[in-house]
């Protein structure tokens, strides 16, 4: 009875006592909240209000403790340093974070592609292809991986690696890279071209076997042909790139006229031509090889006068060029202005356009220098549309 007594008094003092424990801890948690604005903190506004960013950032990341939830403030910044051409900052941050054995897998493997992304921006490809080359040997390697490292070869210009990786980004079928394994095999076609013509043919074979519809290596073929005199078969590699691409005929109309000559068939080009234009009415480059045609066949006369029809219909720079050209120039003040006028507006004329980013160019390239895009950039033909632009670049 005593004992029960003893507790019973006991139970005021215990519940006195936690309720001043719990007192005592929350003041203690409060006093931390109060000093967990560190000066640095203010500091850093500080230079924000003064517009000085880049003390600012500094301080910031010095304030910043890396945890799982500060990894992707981490990953920001280095990503902003990147962008405005701070490389070492970004590389040094993403360094920071690979070193910190509490960072988990997938933020490990996240900071290693920044990392790798920032040597190759620094032109350190070694270093990216090294690392790159680490995460391909993970259980579950990422696919950015294999995409960057198929860039790192193709500036590098080892098409054989570009082709394994671009292989290895379409076994996992999250986008099309079949167009840029075909021009990695036109790229070796190219280089054994005059080495060894029996392997750059099987080379354009696997081009077209990945891309059915890829122009530059039916281009390739034609070209291959041709040298070692199968013109038949230039044709018919030729004839598909309508299909292909129309776009891109203009490129194939040299070789078309060089593969009829080598058949002794200008009489079937000029039908051939006839039926393309039909298809195709604003086809300059047809127009134009067809005035040619005519010329050899039929005379002067008659390629002058199926020209001066056609420029009533599809009027064209090139082709009021060419007229003149055919002409007597008789008219001795006119003719040769107009002949200097149409003749600096072909020279100076941009002949090859990208439709992804706009760039222009002289010379064909497959690989825009513009967007690095393959297979953007295409043939473009001066039409009296674009004479105000011309001028305007000439003055």
């Amino acid at each position: 009875m005593q004992v029960h007594t003893w507790l019973f008094l006991l139970l005021p003092i215990a519940a006195l006592s936690g309720w001043l424990m719990a007192r005592r801890h929350y003041k203690r948690c409060y006093r931390r909240a109060d000093s967990s604005f560190n000066p640095a903190y203010f500091k850093g506004l500080n230079y924000l209000l003064n517009e000085q960013p880049d003390k600012a950032i500094d301080v910031f990341i010095g304030l910043l403790e890396v945890n799982s939830e500060t990894v992707e403030t981490h990953l920001a910044l280095a990503n902003l340093f990147r962008r405005r051409g701070e490389t070492e900052r970004a590389i040094r941050i993403h360094q920071n974070l690979i070193a910190r054995p509490s960072l988990h897998g997938l933020q490990r493997t996240q900071a290693m592609i920044e990392l790798g992304m920032d040597y190759m921006h620094a032109g350190v490809l070694d270093r990216a292809e090294h690392l790159f080359l680490e995460l391909l040997q993970l259980s579950n390697p990422p696919t950015e991986a294999a995409r960057q490292l198929m860039r790192i070869y193709q500036q590098e210009k080892k098409w054989q690696r570009a082709i394994d990786m671009a292989k290895l980004l379409d076994s996992h079928k999250q986008e099309n890279v079949q167009p840029l394994i075909a021009h990695f095999f036109c790229e070796l076609a190219e280089l054994s071209f005059n080495r060894d013509r029996h392997e750059s043919l099987n080379l354009i074979k696997m081009a077209l076997f990945h891309d059915e519809n890829c122009v530059r290596a039916s281009l390739l073929e034609a070209k291959l042909q041709l040298a070692s005199s199968q013109p038949q078969k230039a044709l018919k590699a030729l004839k598909s790139i309508e299909r292909q691409n129309n776009n891109y005929l203009p490129e194939a109309m040299p070789l078309l006229y060089q593969a009829y000559q080598q058949t002794a068939g200008l009489p079937a080009f000029r039908s051939w031509l006839t039926q393309l234009i039909q298809r195709h009415p604003n086809l300059t480059s047809a127009r134009l090889m067809l005035t040619q045609v005519l010329d050899e066949l039929d005379g002067r006369a008659a390629a002058q006068q199926f020209l001066f029809d056609e420029l009533h219909r599809h009027p064209s720079v090139e082709g009021l060029h060419k007229l003149i050209n055919l002409g007597e120039n008789s008219e001795i003040g006119l003719v040769p202005l107009i002949q200097e006028v149409t003749g600096a507006m072909v020279h100076r004329g941009d002949r090859y356009t990208c439709k992804n980013c706009g760039f222009s160019g002289k010379a064909m390239h497959w690989l825009c220098p513009g967007c690095t895009r393959w297979a953007t950039i295409r043939p473009t033909e001066i039409h009296l549309s674009a004479i105000e632009k011309l001028l305007e670049n000439k003055q």
